[in-house]
């Protein structure tokens, strides 16, 4: 049966802990169940994804060719808008989405959104000035501008108009569970004295591993009974890994890579940090707090991450600052209020996200 509206998300990849890739799958799982929407997905980098079975379920997933191969990538792209008469294309990528949201406007797609997850374009001075050109186009030919926000839509996107979009999730899977907790413990062979300090996302330049090393080898010198569980995986796994064995950190920190049912692991943390270099809104922020988990984030992050006042917002310029507030941590869990977190309910995000788009779609008829 045809849909009324055809929506084509766009993501870099569906990595296990991105934060991109949970917000696309969460809203996915909550929008596919209108009746009148249909959902494709686009891949720009595949790395393989859990979520590839229930997703091709329900909808269609296309796998973009490289950049690299810009003649494949451009047949690509024709032929997939020109069989899909897509009614809206929401892109979550930055420098991809170029040829991408190019494409989309050729073959008359009302709706063009560019979604910024992020407050910064690029790891270092270079690329972020390569980058612009890419940035350019994406504003030119997009229509409608969302964030996940403010410090990020602010950043990207200057003085013009963007809806925020919470990075919501499934709050009664990040609740505190005693069965979880001495699930992944038992497994993982830690013992209940021993303090689980919890790290959720892409090892890249952005979450800053270095400072996470410095940060367990100041516990390991001090002699505090620790350990670092790092869930995700990135383009830095390889340098992280020989920095932890050069360092002879192997007993500190555990890089778990990408793990299946990441809600569970939040349970078996005592302490949470997240020393970004820089952020949008992290969804694992939010997890984390919703759990009851002490956080200690960089303070690079925007303020509106700080849901509960059991979480801490501080430089990243000091190793021993982390190191104290670490082990001085409150480690019972703190009970919060559901309403606490209401904006961030997947429910009712998704409903307001259908309504947006129903809007924006009746404004160009």
């Amino acid at each position: 049966m045809e849909k009324d509206i055809k929506i084509l998300f766009v993501v870099k990849n569906m990595r296990v802990a991105s934060g991109v890739a949970s917000f696309v799958i969460n809203y996915y799982r909550e929008l596919i169940k209108y009746s009148d929407i249909q959902i494709d997905l686009l891949v720009v980098s595949d790395v393989g994804s859990i979520y590839y079975e229930e997703i091709s379920k329900r909808s269609n997933i296309y796998f973009m060719p490289s950049l690299r191969h810009p003649i494949r990538m451009i047949l690509f792209l024709k032929k997939l808008f020109k069989e899909n008469q897509y009614d809206i294309l929401h892109s979550n990528v930055f420098n991809s989405n170029a040829p991408i949201v190019y494409y989309a406007k050729k073959n008359r797609v009302p709706i063009r959104i560019f979604h910024s997850h992020t407050s910064r374009n690029g790891d270092s001075i270079l690329l972020r000035f390569r980058n612009k050109f890419f940035f350019l186009i994406n504003i030119f030919y997009s229509n409608v501008f969302f964030a996940c926000s403010n410090t990020a839509g602010e950043m990207t996107f200057k003085n013009k108009k963007f809806h925020i979009i919470n990075n919501a999730i499934n709050l009664h899977k990040y609740f505190y569970n005693d069965t979880y907790r001495n699930e992944i413990r038992n497994g993982l062979k830690i013992s209940n004295d021993t303090t689980i300090v919890g790290v959720v996302g892409r090892v890249t330049e952005a979450k800053n591993p270095d400072f996470i090393i410095e940060i367990a080898k100041k516990l390991k010198t001090d002699k505090k009974k620790c350990k670092i569980l790092w869930l995700g995986s990135g383009n830095l796994d390889e340098y992280v890994k020989k920095r932890i064995f050069d360092e002879q950190l192997e007993e500190q920190i555990l890089l778990l890579g990408s793990v299946d049912e990441v809600y569970k692991y939040y349970s078996a943390f005592d302490v949470f940090i997240m020393p970004s270099v820089y952020e949008g809104l992290p969804i694992a922020g939010i997890e984390a707090q919703i759990n009851g988990l002490k956080c200690i984030l960089s303070s690079n992050i925007s303020e509106e991450i700080k849901i509960t006042n059991h979480c801490d917002l501080i430089g990243i310029d000091n190793v021993e600052n982390w190191c104290k507030m670490i082990s001085s941590a409150d480690t019972n869990r703190k009970k919060n209020e559901k309403a606490l977190f209401y904006k961030y309910d997947i429910k009712y995000s998704a409903n307001d996200l259908y309504k947006l788009y129903k809007h924006l779609l009746e404004r160009v008829k």
